[in-house]
């Protein structure tokens, strides 16, 4: 019986903790064996290489979507699977494909999500953010707040291990890109440099320690009213809307123009010897009764009938749906984790004081045009 149980390599994130949430009663649902392995996401990446090296034994994985699925698919990782998408968004159903063929399921969205105290930003600006905001009115709003109510107003989520992809919104603020199309660096440009000194320069209206912020430490600040502002991911929101929420119709929900979004999804690792069964174990987790109770935990789901049906509950999914549709994503890379691993680091260091802006992504871009040339 052993032999037939599913093993899966997941990320520590509020979609996974809804497939074993005994309340929710997903993995009863299927009736087959399952064995999850969660990760935290500071740790998960160098697992999963383990487990694609032949080191770890699972034959279901979680990948970060279009961030790696180039690298896998050319690297023979993944299996081709089946995806019947039926009302699966598009953009998302698209995201699952390399060169026309499906390698991924989805799971859930991590977008750019803007979360702000209503109440407190009308007693400053005199109105609420809009729909979809420019990372400069972001900057211009906790100045404004900070100066008004010599507060700080804004919880960012800087740890080393979150940086790059929230700094990303900012490297994009003046037209400038972490990477050409064809992949070759280009965070050592003018306008990029620019967005990362604005990004730092933001760290002056953020609230203490916000170094070490990662998804819990951001949720708490704006569920507990410490920050007027927090950017977040959209696999976030059902934890910033549980329980114990201060005041959460006092929240409002904005985006950025400059925003980005990966679909965290299944893959079926090349090795597995048991496709058939997780072919039908990833058809069961992306159904339409799954991803409404799963996405409401997670609150990203990714079916659009689980956007109608949870309108009500998860106020939230209208600019999610903005989101989605204008988020650009990065260009398909090779040795991407490794790429976007210089990034974390060095934009950290520009963070921390270690370096100048300049510094540092020009820093970055050498070395990840470095490994391009090897």
């Amino acid at each position: 019986m052993e032999q037939e149980t599913l093993k899966v390599l997941a990320v520590a994130d509020p979609a996974v903790e809804g497939y074993l949430d005994k309340e929710l009663g997903v993995l009863d649902g299927y009736g087959g064996m399952v064995d999850f392995h969660i990760v935290p996401w500071a740790d998960y990446y160098p697992m999963m290489m383990k487990a694609f090296a032949g080191e770890a034994d699972y034959d279901i994985v979680m990948v970060a979507g279009h961030l790696w699925l180039r690298d896998f698919v050319e690297k023979g990782y993944l299996s081709e699977l089946e995806l019947k998408e039926e009302d699966i968004l598009p953009v998302i159903a698209e995201e699952m494909k390399y060169k026309g063929k499906a390698y991924l399921s989805p799971s859930f969205c991590d977008g750019h999500m803007i979360l702000y105290r209503k109440s407190l930003l009308n007693q400053v600006l005199g109105k609420e953010l809009g729909s979809v905001i420019t990372p400069q009115e972001y900057i211009e709003a906790a100045k404004a707040y900070k100066a008004a109510c010599g507060e700080q107003a804004v919880a960012m989520k800087a740890d080393k291990s979150e940086i790059f992809t929230d700094a990303l919104p900012f490297l994009r603020m003046y037209g400038g890109e972490a990477y050409d199309p064809d992949g070759s660096a280009a965070c050592g440009k003018e306008d990029v440099i620019k967005g990362l000194q604005s990004y730092v320069e933001l760290k002056a209206c953020a609230v203490d320690g916000t170094e070490n912020f990662g998804n819990g430490e951001i949720a708490e600040a704006i569920r507990q009213k410490r920050a007027a502002m927090a950017v977040t991911w959209s696999g976030q929101m059902g934890e910033v809307f549980k329980e114990g929420c201060l005041e959460p119709e006092d929240l409002g929900f904005s985006t950025f123009s400059t925003a980005w979004n990966v679909t965290w999804s299944f893959g079926i690792c090349a090795s597995c010897r048991k496709k058939e069964a997780a072919e039908e174990f990833l058809s069961y987790l992306r159904s339409p009764e799954v991803d409404q109770k799963v996405g409401r935990k997670s609150g990203a789901p990714i079916r659009r009938g689980s956007y109608l049906e949870g309108a009500g509950d998860c106020p939230w999914f209208p600019v999610q749906q903005k989101m989605m549709e204008l988020a650009k994503p990065l260009p398909n890379l090779s040795k991407a984790g490794e790429k976007n691993g210089v990034l974390y680091e060095k934009i950290f260091e520009a963070f921390s004081g270690i370096k100048t802006a300049e510094e540092a992504m020009k820093e970055a871009g050498q070395m990840i045009n470095g490994m391009t040339e090897r």
